[in-house]
């Protein structure tokens, strides 16, 4: 019960022990008790303790004179901050000595409950501005902000409970060493479906696809199909992260709007009201 921030040792020790757990969970995802792990991890779905959306960067979306992009989301998100932190290092390429993605480049945590980051030097305060310019860098990188509400956080990063309600990440994730993006295409339908959201977006297939398969490896979710000579994508579980637009080598699959976006990113969190003010 005791609240600590935990040091990079004590991260990679813990690394080790959930990658070990990461080879567990896909063998027995048909179990029984496989469902009640997966409920104390992210609670049961009317009360979840964790809530993610993903938040494509950069998506291609028909001009409409309501339509909000992603970036202005987000922008709006950060601005609504008092008080921002990007971490020197990204916890979950560190603990997993990621190859592919920068180790050195960090999440930003928003809000007055981050500011216990600062006392163990794990990132630096930044403003505003600082922080936009960070989420644009992810893009050029790869990485898929997803913008999560998790009850564990409490424990992991020493938020203390009663300052819980002023905190939110915005995690900028790889597909091969986020723990939540690895596990996507394992998660019951219904923790999929209520804790893991697009903001508004899907993966579409084009003509022009040559059907090299390369993005139905790269989904994370499962969601594109082969069909032929070309691929198809189940809208229901695309989580609208764009890894297979960045993989694709010959522009054939993007993102598209499929839902009205919302006023304000908070309102994809339903009844979850946080004051990061």
């Amino acid at each position: 019960g005791r609240e600590y921030i935990m040091t990079r040792e004590d991260f990679s020790d813990l690394s080790k022990a959930i990658r070990y757990s990461n080879w567990m969970a896909p063998r027995f995802a048909h179990k029984k008790w496989y469902q009640k792990m997966m409920n104390g991890v992210f609670g049961p779905v009317e009360n979840p303790k964790i809530r993610s959306r993903v938040i494509p960067l950069n998506a291609q979306v028909k001009k409409s004179k309501n339509a909000v992009v992603p970036y202005q989301l987000i922008d709006d998100f950060i601005d609504s901050a008092g008080f921002l932190i990007i971490l020197d290092e990204c916890l979950c390429r560190k603990g997993m000595e990621c190859k592919d993605y920068p180790v050195n480049f960090g999440c930003i945590m928003l809000g007055e409950g981050a500011r216990t980051l600062l006392k163990g030097n794990h990132g630096r305060e930044v403003t505003a501005k600082e922080a936009k310019k960070h989420v644009r860098e992810a893009e050029k990188h790869g990485l898929v902000p997803f913008a999560a509400h998790a009850k564990a956080e409490e424990q992991v990063i020493g938020i203390p409970e009663e300052q819980h309600h002023k905190f939110i990440e915005l995690c900028l994730c790889c597909p091969c060493c986020c723990l939540a993006m690895k596990n996507l295409k394992y998660y019951t339908p219904e923790i999929h479906r209520h804790n893991f959201i697009n903001v508004g977006f899907a993966a579409k297939a084009l003509p022009d696809c040559t059907g090299c398969n390369k993005c139905v490896s790269a989904c994370p979710s499962d969601a594109i199909k082969k069909n032929g000579n070309k691929v198809w994508v189940k809208e229901d579980i695309c989580i609208g992260c764009g890894i297979c637009q960045y993989t694709c080598e010959h522009d054939a699959i993007r993102l598209v709007q499929i839902g009205k976006p919302r006023g304000e990113l908070m309102d994809y969190f339903d009844g979850l009201r946080l004051d990061l003010s």
